[in-house]
């Protein structure tokens, strides 16, 4: 029998399932002690809003299904997370903005849907930065309060699937759902140690997601391996059946070998700005040389833009240059749509959520929204009055050349990935205590996460080393557009090449 089904995968609590070690029941009990002993109370994670009442009910269904041999796949009784900005039916959607308390779904976000018809147990929602707007504040919101870093409660959990990625990582779930618009997995899964996957855009649906940008918008895995994070992808991205799934999978199947004879660019601008951040990634450089795989100092294509003087430093120019102006432009209309299909009370769109919003933070100012999200959204509903169609569709030729002109870079110097620190330096303090310990840089950590939002493409996540701090760093593999399956490959087999992570116990 497993002792302790909070310390496995999710492929080998699968295998468990499977042999009849355990039961989806005691899994699902297993989780929930755990989340009561750690989450609010003892270490004090803070990483869930709410549970569903009806987990276990589930559970006991799932294993009557089972026992009369009807098992739906790998994921049949496997308890997940879900961020709180994805719908789960029976729960209030509220992205962590307590104004939204009442805001409730008429039903699952397909990608729950999803999950469910494969078998897995949702049993609550995952705190987030609030809005999946972090804006300093990584893992805070109105509603659920600060999330903090299971591997040093010193630091945060990045942003904005704070929540999620802290989940997994303290074992109050298998795997967990994020969304990521720029960088809300992959960063948080850099820094709990996780492998974080962003999908090619439009791969996955985003139907029951409360928007940030759907231009950008994507939801995607958060798990403890590679293996369980291509698992979770096959079920997202709509396998007609199991072995259609199985696609991702199997393509783990060829182990170190997958980067044998592989061309892998190095983006020459990103080596990280932290010392241990650059000397994790030459590691990780040398790591996959010895796997066979040839590295090239890769220079990506700058913003139009960008003048050609300033090329070496167009990190910088990403965000303000291509994906906050559509983002604002975005915001207020997805909004409004998203909040008018609500079937509960609360705020109908932006305007009367940001009403809510100031009246509740001047109310409870130990608990107030993010006054820099808050001056997001009086900015963006400013810029939906005043932004002209012409303006609209500058912005959007500007953002269709960036992501062609990255496409074919990839394409001419025949790369299979391109790799990169995930985060410039290890995790944060938390915002609201210093911590001494912590060395800060100027610039943005975020910088080279903002290439794949803007191009579209894929990228994961996956641990490559540990900081001073007791924290995990990650390196980012970012392939072609719908290339998942040579991507997890390439991300298993420098997994699988280091030693294992051991998750904090917190006790």
């Amino acid at each position: 029998m497993v002792r302790d089904p909070t310390t496995l995968s999710l492929s080998r609590l699968s295998a468990a399932l499977d042999a009849g070690a355990t039961t989806a029941a005691r899994v699902v009990d297993a989780f929930l002690a755990r989340i009561a002993a750690h989450d609010q109370g003892g270490a004090g994670i803070n990483a869930m809003t709410a549970l569903l009442p009806d987990a276990r009910d589930r559970a006991l269904r799932l294993d009557r299904e089972r026992a009369a041999g009807f098992v739906r796949g790998p994921l049949h009784g496997i308890p997940i997370v879900v961020k709180d900005n994805i719908d789960v039916l029976g729960l209030p959607t509220t992205a962590g903005c307590a104004a939204l308390t009442h805001h409730r779904p008429a039903r699952d976000a397909e990608v729950v849907r999803r999950l469910r018809d494969a078998g897995a147990i949702v049993l609550g929602k995952a705190n987030m930065s609030e809005l999946a707007c972090s804006n300093g504040r990584y893992g805070y919101s109105s509603l659920g309060g600060l999330t903090l870093n299971p591997w040093n409660l010193a630091r945060n959990a990045a942003g904005s699937s704070s929540g999620s990625a802290a989940a997994v990582a303290a074992g109050f779930a298998a795997a967990a759902l994020g969304t990521d618009s720029f960088g809300s997995v992959r960063a948080p899964a850099c820094v709990t140690g996780l492998a974080g996957l962003r999908p090619t855009q439009g791969l996955v649906p985003v139907d029951g997601v409360l928007p940030l940008a759907l231009s950008f918008d994507t939801v995607g895995p958060m798990a403890r391996c590679v293996r369980d994070a291509a698992l979770l992808l096959g079920v997202l991205a709509g396998a007609a059946s199991v072995t259609d799934g199985a696609v991702y999978t199997d393509a783990l199947r060829a182990g170190s070998a997958a980067a044998r004879g592989t061309r892998i660019g190095v983006l020459v601008d990103y080596p990280g700005q932290d010392d241990e951040v650059r000397a994790i990634m030459q590691d990780a450089q040398a790591l996959l040389r010895g796997l066979g795989a040839t590295l090239v100092p890769l220079t990506l294509p700058a913003p139009p833009s960008v003048p050609a003087a300033s090329e070496s430093a167009y990190l910088r120019t990403i965000y303000p240059e291509l994906l906050a102006p559509l983002a604002e432009a975005e915001w207020p209309a997805q909004l409004d749509a998203y909040l008018a299909a609500g079937i509960g009370g609360g705020p109908r769109d932006m305007a009367q959520l940001l009403a809510a919003a100031e009246t509740w933070s001047a109310a409870r100012p130990d608990r107030e929204v993010n006054p820099r999200t808050l001056a997001g959204m009086r900015r963006a509903l400013e810029q939906a009055r005043t932004r002209t169609a012409a303006r609209r569709a500058q912005d959007e030729a500007a953002l269709a050349g960036y992501r062609a002109a990255i496409v074919q870079s990839c394409h001419d110097d025949n790369l299979a990935a391109m790799i990169f620190p995930t985060l410039s330096c290890p995790a944060s303090p938390r915002y609201d205590r210093q911590d001494p310990g912590y060395v800060a840089y100027p610039g943005n950590a975020y910088a080279g996460l903002y290439i794949a939002s803007a191009a579209g493409l894929p990228e994961i996540s996956v641990p490559a080393g540990m900081a001073r701090a007791g924290v995990p760093v990650g390196i980012s593999f970012m392939g072609a557009p719908h290339d998942e399956a040579r991507l997890l490959a390439l991300a298993h087999a420098f997994e699988q090449a280091r030693e294992p992570i051991v998750f904090p116990t917190l006790d």
